[in-house]
Protein backbone atom coordinates (compact mmCIF):
# COMPACT_ATOMS: atom_id res chain seq x y z
CA UNK A 1 0.00 0.00 0.00
CA UNK A 2 1.73 3.39 -0.94
CA UNK A 3 1.15 6.57 1.02
CA UNK A 4 -1.86 7.83 -0.75
CA UNK A 5 -3.55 4.48 -0.54
CA UNK A 6 -2.81 4.78 3.46
CA UNK A 7 -4.31 7.92 3.46
CA UNK A 8 -7.62 7.36 1.94
CA UNK A 9 -7.95 4.02 3.78
CA UNK A 10 -11.13 4.03 5.69
CA UNK A 11 -11.42 2.36 9.29
CA UNK A 12 -14.35 0.45 10.49
CA UNK A 13 -15.83 0.94 14.18
CA UNK A 14 -17.70 -2.54 15.39
CA UNK A 15 -20.14 -1.89 17.67
CA UNK A 16 -20.00 -5.47 19.34
CA UNK A 17 -19.54 -7.82 22.70
CA UNK A 18 -23.15 -9.02 21.77
CA UNK A 19 -24.07 -12.56 20.74
CA UNK A 20 -21.04 -15.21 21.87
CA UNK A 21 -18.72 -15.07 18.81
CA UNK A 22 -20.48 -12.18 16.65
CA UNK A 23 -18.06 -9.66 16.84
CA UNK A 24 -14.76 -12.39 15.84
CA UNK A 25 -17.29 -13.82 13.23
CA UNK A 26 -17.10 -10.48 11.35
CA UNK A 27 -13.79 -9.45 12.15
CA UNK A 28 -12.60 -13.09 10.82
CA UNK A 29 -14.90 -12.57 7.14
CA UNK A 30 -13.19 -8.86 6.91
CA UNK A 31 -10.08 -10.32 7.21
CA UNK A 32 -10.71 -13.37 5.12
CA UNK A 33 -13.01 -11.20 2.34
CA UNK A 34 -9.89 -8.42 2.27
CA UNK A 35 -7.77 -8.57 -1.07
CA UNK A 36 -4.54 -8.08 1.07
CA UNK A 37 -0.67 -9.52 0.10
CA UNK A 38 0.59 -8.39 3.54
CA UNK A 39 -0.72 -7.33 6.77
CA UNK A 40 -0.74 -3.43 5.86
CA UNK A 41 -3.43 -3.80 3.21
CA UNK A 42 -6.17 -5.24 6.11
CA UNK A 43 -8.52 -3.02 6.50
CA UNK A 44 -7.75 -1.02 10.52
CA UNK A 45 -10.63 -2.06 12.67
CA UNK A 46 -11.68 -0.45 16.09
CA UNK A 47 -13.36 -3.20 18.14
CA UNK A 48 -15.90 -1.78 21.54
CA UNK A 49 -16.55 -5.42 22.43
CA UNK A 50 -18.83 -5.08 24.88
CA UNK A 51 -21.02 -7.96 26.62
CA UNK A 52 -22.32 -6.04 29.25
CA UNK A 53 -24.73 -4.35 27.02
CA UNK A 54 -28.42 -4.60 28.58
CA UNK A 55 -29.87 -7.51 27.05
CA UNK A 56 -32.10 -6.85 24.07
CA UNK A 57 -34.27 -10.24 24.16
CA UNK A 58 -35.08 -8.84 27.62
CA UNK A 59 -36.14 -5.41 26.86
CA UNK A 60 -37.73 -6.43 23.65
CA UNK A 61 -39.44 -9.44 23.77
CA UNK A 62 -39.71 -10.00 27.51
CA UNK A 63 -40.27 -6.65 28.25
CA UNK A 64 -38.77 -7.09 31.74
CA UNK A 65 -34.84 -4.69 31.09
CA UNK A 66 -33.51 -1.43 30.54
CA UNK A 67 -32.96 -0.64 26.79
CA UNK A 68 -30.03 -1.28 25.26
CA UNK A 69 -30.39 2.06 23.20
CA UNK A 70 -28.16 4.92 25.59
CA UNK A 71 -25.58 2.00 25.70
CA UNK A 72 -25.21 1.26 22.36
CA UNK A 73 -25.24 4.95 21.14
CA UNK A 74 -22.34 5.48 23.82
CA UNK A 75 -20.58 2.84 21.62
CA UNK A 76 -20.54 4.27 18.63
CA UNK A 77 -19.92 7.87 19.75
CA UNK A 78 -16.84 6.34 21.07
CA UNK A 79 -16.20 4.73 18.08
CA UNK A 80 -16.41 7.25 15.86
CA UNK A 81 -14.43 9.84 18.63
CA UNK A 82 -11.70 7.36 17.80
CA UNK A 83 -11.50 7.69 14.22
CA UNK A 84 -14.11 5.31 12.92
CA UNK A 85 -15.04 6.23 9.49
CA UNK A 86 -18.05 4.18 9.37
CA UNK A 87 -19.23 1.60 11.81
CA UNK A 88 -20.69 -1.92 12.15
CA UNK A 89 -22.65 -3.67 14.42
CA UNK A 90 -23.25 -7.66 14.15
CA UNK A 91 -26.16 -8.47 16.29
CA UNK A 92 -29.63 -8.68 13.93
CA UNK A 93 -31.23 -7.65 17.75
CA UNK A 94 -29.45 -4.67 17.92
CA UNK A 95 -30.38 -3.59 14.90
CA UNK A 96 -33.94 -2.84 16.05
CA UNK A 97 -32.04 0.52 17.59
CA UNK A 98 -30.31 1.25 14.39
CA UNK A 99 -32.09 4.80 14.08
CA UNK A 100 -31.27 5.84 17.30
CA UNK A 101 -27.65 4.64 16.74
CA UNK A 102 -27.47 6.14 13.61
CA UNK A 103 -28.75 9.80 14.29
CA UNK A 104 -26.39 9.70 17.13
CA UNK A 105 -23.19 9.92 15.12
CA UNK A 106 -22.06 12.05 12.03
CA UNK A 107 -20.76 8.93 10.03
CA UNK A 108 -22.66 6.15 8.52
CA UNK A 109 -23.20 2.70 10.38
CA UNK A 110 -23.92 -0.12 7.72
CA UNK A 111 -27.32 -1.48 8.31
CA UNK A 112 -27.15 -5.89 8.25
CA UNK A 113 -31.07 -6.20 7.76
CA UNK A 114 -31.38 -4.06 5.41
CA UNK A 115 -28.05 -5.06 2.97
CA UNK A 116 -29.23 -9.11 3.60
CA UNK A 117 -32.89 -7.89 2.56
CA UNK A 118 -31.46 -6.21 -0.53
CA UNK A 119 -28.74 -8.89 -1.54
CA UNK A 120 -31.61 -11.54 -1.45
CA UNK A 121 -33.54 -9.64 -3.41
CA UNK A 122 -30.73 -8.85 -6.28
CA UNK A 123 -29.92 -12.74 -6.17
CA UNK A 124 -33.23 -14.08 -5.73
CA UNK A 125 -35.55 -11.65 -7.64
CA UNK A 126 -38.77 -10.29 -5.58
CA UNK A 127 -39.48 -11.97 -2.34
CA UNK A 128 -42.52 -11.99 -0.61
CA UNK A 129 -40.95 -13.16 2.49
CA UNK A 130 -37.75 -14.17 4.55
CA UNK A 131 -37.15 -16.10 7.36
CA UNK A 132 -33.90 -16.07 9.31
CA UNK A 133 -32.60 -19.57 10.94
CA UNK A 134 -30.31 -18.47 13.48
CA UNK A 135 -27.35 -21.59 14.55
CA UNK A 136 -25.56 -21.39 18.11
Amino acid sequence: MNSMQERSAKTIGIIGGMGRSATVDLMRRIIDFTPAKDDIDHIRMLIDNNPKVPSRIEALIDGTGESPASCLVEMALGLQQQGADFLAMPCNTAHHYYAEIAGSVDIPILNMVNLAANNIVEVQGHIENVGEIVST
